[in-house]
């Protein structure tokens, strides 16, 4: 390797991995990259080479933290089933040169994502977001929120109108980063919005499961409902946001929503 001296002060730099934090597309990130350090005035810096690799480990990073495919993860799944670049571009109704930019550090799109998804990872299942119906796990959400919220969701006899909304934009949100949603439930599109699949036989035994039967929310989880709760404080915004969303209003009636359609939601951003 070429040695480079500091144009600061003629020091002999080292070449290192560093971790580093940065803002990036709205997300606070951390990646790893290489870059020349002098160890006398700590200047960093990089050359064209390791330059494209730190834009490269920004853009999976992010893509990470936003629940995207990383370039690795997207040219993995496509040798897995046996395509080229140029059949996957086909498949998509897209250039190569946007596989190829994907693959190699691009972000792509939320929508796109989505689209990389269905053709590359297909669900077995997609109307339960890759887990088992858990009830009790319904209830343990339910009542994440009610603390978070400070107001009462789970009602006995209730139709779960506002909390049929909650639950649905938490599994969304957690299968948009994950790949899974929280508690396996099913949503159909019904005339209110959004809502708990067969929700009138579901409301007397969520309200008897007992939440000791469900499987623990993890941080990354409770960090999922809790950003549905900021985003939607007041029962009436999470009513007028699911009535917003495009893949609500344009299912047939009565119809089972996919998981898939998570990555098509507007009114829930990530965070900031």
């Amino acid at each position: 390797m070429q040695e480079h001296k500091c144009p600061v002060c003629s020091s002999l730099m080292e070449f290192k991995e560093l971790k580093k934090k940065k803002a990036f597309k709205g997300l606070d990130i951390e990646y790893s990259g290489r870059f020349f350090v002098c160890p006398g005035c700590g200047l960093e810096a990089g050359d064209a080479g390791s330059a494209g690799e730190v834009q490269r480990a920004i853009a999976d990073a992010y893509r990470k933290k936003a629940g995207l495919l990383t370039g690795r993860e997207i040219r993995e799944l496509r040798d897995s089933k046996g395509m080229t670049q140029e059949q996957l571009s086909r498949a998509l109704n897209v250039g190569v040169a946007s596989i190829k930019r994907w693959e190699s550090g691009m972000v792509q799109s939320r929508s796109m994502d989505g689209l990389l998804r269905r053709q590359l990872k297909p669900e077995p299942n997609p109307y339960t977001g890759n887990r088992e119906t858990s009830l009790p796990r319904i209830k343990l959400v339910a009542q994440t929120l009610e603390k978070i919220l400070n107001r009462q969701l789970l009602k006995e006899g209730d139709r779960f109108l506002f909390l049929g909304k909650y639950l649905w934009y938490a599994d969304m949100l957690a299968f948009r980063r994950s790949g899974r949603g929280l508690t396996g439930a099913s949503y159909a599109a019904l005339p209110y919005g959004p809502q708990l699949n067969n929700y009138r036989d579901l409301v007397e035994p969520i309200n008897n499961s007992d939440i000791a039967d469900a499987e623990p929310l993890s941080r990354e989880e409770h960090a999922v409902i809790l950003h549905v709760a900021d985003c939607f404080p007041h029962d009436r915004d999470i009513y007028d946001a699911s009535h917003k969303e495009k893949v609500w209003h344009d299912a047939p009636a009565g119809s089972l929503i996919s998981y898939l359609c998570a990555y098509e939601l507007t009114q829930i951003p990530e965070e900031a």
